[in-house]
């Protein structure tokens, strides 16, 4: 679904990444996450071709951004932007719309049932003839992640889609996320710099650390035996977990019993 190999990206004389690789599979659920400012949303926007490549390959279901096929292949790709991204001068309506018009071939019935049932799974009902100024923090961003799989997208991205959120909110958005991908079996993809956030979304994850990932795979593996740096990393927000909070996790038992003895 999605290959990087030997990515490179530099501001001026600054190197934001530098040969970052990775894979994703068809269907599978991954965590980018790092910590703020490492790169991660820079690495996004290359993914969907808002920034040139400095160096390396990024090919998205088999196509380069060169490729004839990429107008047709971005159509398959939904994002949730950090902060929302949503037309200010567009109800929550016409925000839902406004992709739907241009990424998909769907009928006016299909959309309009569409958009029903994104607001009904999101909570926002009430929201449908609503301005984004008119939203909190959260529902803003609800309503992106709505946009984002209104097109029922192949792959569907998502920057930061808990920052700054209640944990409340954030688990409610997560679970949302899961929840409307499961049938469409799409490859999904968060950037966070929240490891709670992280591991709650995906096994897998993926560690950007000072311009490359430094660490690939499963957080409980990472957790245990990882770098020191990535071990670390990993455990701080951890460790301030009460045993109840920690045990909902399915923290590995060697971790629990190396904090919660």
């Amino acid at each position: 679904m999605v290959s990087l190999t030997n990515v490179r990206k530099a501001f001026n004389d600054t190197e934001v990444l530098r040969s970052v690789s990775f894979h994703i599979a068809t269907g599978e659920r991954v965590s980018l996450i790092g910590i703020g400012g490492c790169g991660k949303t820079t690495l996004l926007r290359l993914m969907l071709n808002l920034l040139p490549l400095d160096d390396g390959q990024i090919k998205i279901m088999g196509a380069t951004q060169e490729d004839d096929e990429w107008p047709t292949i971005i159509k398959k790709i939904g994002i949730a932007f950090q902060h929302g991204g949503l037309f200010d001068s567009m109800t929550v309506e016409q925000n839902l719309l406004f992709a739907m018009h241009r990424m998909t071939t769907f009928d006016r019935a299909k959309m309009t049932a569409k958009i029903v049932y994104l607001l009904e799974q999101t909570r926002l009902q009430k929201a449908l003839h609503l301005f984004p100024y008119q939203l909190s923090g959260g529902m803003q961003r609800r309503v992106g992640i709505a946009r984002a799989l209104a097109i029922e997208p192949t792959l569907a991205i998502f920057d930061e889609p808990a920052a700054g959120l209640d944990p409340v909110t954030s688990t409610l958005i997560l679970d949302m996320i899961v929840n409307l991908c499961t049938d469409l079996n799409s490859s999904l993809l968060i950037a966070t710099s929240n490891v709670e956030i992280a591991i709650r979304f995906a096994d897998r994850l993926l560690i950007l650390h000072e311009g490359s990932i430094i660490a690939d795979g499963n957080w409980r593996d990472l957790l245990v035996n990882g770098s020191e740096w990535v071990k670390h990393f990993l455990s701080v927000r951890l460790v301030g977990l009460d045993r109840q909070a920690a045990a909902s996790l399915s923290l590995p038992a060697a971790f629990v019993k190396q904090h919660w003895a």
